[in-house]
């Protein structure tokens, strides 16, 4: 009587032994735990992780708080987990909306403030706000195992310019080349400038940026991120802000983008700050049926979960928020009647259309709730997408921000940033997430697209 355990090993309901009978409620792992097996069965396990920051044009805080910039176009290698062979692979991508579980609840998306996260059983989590801001953690299992743009994460600096033949580099242009994942024909791809050839600052433009009314805001003593200042010392972000606005000419959207990496990377560490955003500076518009709060709930109610807020295991942060009788279906806030259909462990929105199994054998619609389908073929040789179109896609594997290195017993993944072809004209960035036997697309988008595809090695 009275002993509690939880249900399975996702760790999603607790439950307690009572007079009246088990008793089960919602109670996921907080947001520094994982589900781990545990005297015969799994507990939320408290759990340590290293934290590697990409921001901006871009700028680099590896996993041991060694920061360093690059400029280069192409695909790199952030996380490298050692001695796992990723260079063949072949893959289908799909569309899909989130929240969605793979394997077995192995890999979860989900949609937390105003970033897509990809997280799994064994600790890894990466973030990304579809914009200017990369986060990727680690559990400290994972200490001295990895390579990449993020570092060997040993808890030494000087050693984490590591290029993948093991040499150590003083030069970032030579370790940031040293990691691309791609080769010399990728479209768009233009190594890291050296020398003189880079952008600068001038003496001018680095103390008008330096000020109170710019980047300075950040060191203020007195400002609005004062109360992190002891936590995260904020020279390195306020040099990287600086930078930024010399090369987009002071932009003040790119100002918005510094400030927020800073008082997001506060916030992910449960510090909250004073509202930092006013009338006309950083102001944040939400979409419609929604409204903007500084310290939103990370666990947004949905038409899948309704009750995600309670228990959230997430740090509040920055995000936009139903109104009252709204609620979250597929990303857009619709009247809780207007909630889709969960069918078959995906969710789809009202109306949506989907053609569903491997032999393109069902036609399904969802219809308030309710999803109908109706027999369905292709013909002979043809690829038939969710879109209605048919095409066939050359796909490739590509460089390199984080992996594990060498026979680690630890799961192995990889991250990598890639930039690609989109249609006649223009480029589509994507953050791709490979673990678990799934890869895991995010393209940077207003619409926050998330693609799934089925490797086979």
């Amino acid at each position: 009587m009275g002993d509690s355990f939880w249900g399975d090993s996702t760790c999603a309901q607790k439950c307690t032994c009572t007079s009246l009978g088990l008793q089960c409620q919602n109670q996921p792992c907080s947001f520094s735990q994982i589900c781990q097996p545990s005297d015969f069965q799994f507990s939320c396990q408290t759990v340590q992780r290293g934290t590697c920051t990409i921001t901006g044009d871009p700028h680099y805080y590896t996993f041991d708080n060694r920061v360093f910039h690059s400029q280069g176009t192409c695909t790199y290698a952030a996380l490298v987990f050692l001695g796992h062979d990723w260079s063949k692979c072949m893959s289908i991508m799909k569309p899909l909306t989130t929240p969605f579980f793979l394997n077995n609840n192995a890999v979860q998306v989900y949609q937390s403030g105003f970033s897509v996260i990809v997280s799994t059983n064994f600790g890894l989590e990466v973030s990304y706000d579809t914009n200017h801001l990369v986060r990727i953690r680690v559990p400290y299992t994972y200490h001295n195992a990895t390579c990449g743009l993020c570092g060997n994460f040993n808890g030494i600096r000087q050693d984490d310019f590591r290029t993948p033949q093991g040499e150590i580099v003083s030069s970032d242009v030579v370790f940031t080349n040293s990691w691309r994942a791609s080769g010399e024909d990728e479209p768009g791809c233009e190594p890291e400038c050296e020398g003189l050839e880079c952008p600068a600052c001038t003496e001018d433009q680095t103390d008008l940026y330096s000020n109170n009314d710019h980047c300075g805001i950040l060191q203020n003593s007195s400002g609005p991120f004062a109360t992190c200042h002891q936590r995260f010392p904020p020279q390195p972000f306020v040099e990287s802000c600086v930078f930024d606005l010399c090369v987009a000419g002071g932009y003040q959207p790119i100002l918005c983008e510094a400030l927020n990496t800073y008082a997001s990377q506060c916030q992910q560490n449960g510090i909250q700050l004073p509202s930092w955003r006013s009338e006309g500076f950083c102001e944040i518009s939400c979409p419609t049926n929604s409204h903007f709060e500084s310290q939103g709930t990370g666990c947004p109610a949905t038409c899948v979960n309704p009750n995600a807020p309670q228990n959230c295991p997430l740090p509040d942060q920055e995000s936009c928020i139903c109104n009252s009788s709204y609620i979250l279906s597929a990303g857009v806030c619709v009247p809780h009647a207007e909630c889709g259909c969960s069918f078959e462990g995906q969710y789809y929105r009202s109306g949506e259309t989907v053609i569903l199994d491997e032999d393109c054998g069902r036609h399904c619609r969802c219809s308030y709730g309710s999803m109908s389908c109706t027999p369905h073929g292709c013909s002979p040789g043809s690829y038939h997408t969710f879109d209605g179109v048919t095409y066939q896609y050359p796909g490739a594997c590509r460089l390199t921000l984080a992996k594990v290195m060498g026979s680690s017993r630890n799961p192995h993944f990889m991250v990598t940033a890639e930039k690609v072809p989109r249609g006649q004209q223009g480029f589509a960035r994507l953050l791709n997430f490979e673990a678990e036997g799934v890869h895991v697309s995010i393209e940077m988008a207003s619409s926050s697209r998330v693609q799934v595809s089925d490797f086979h090695f």
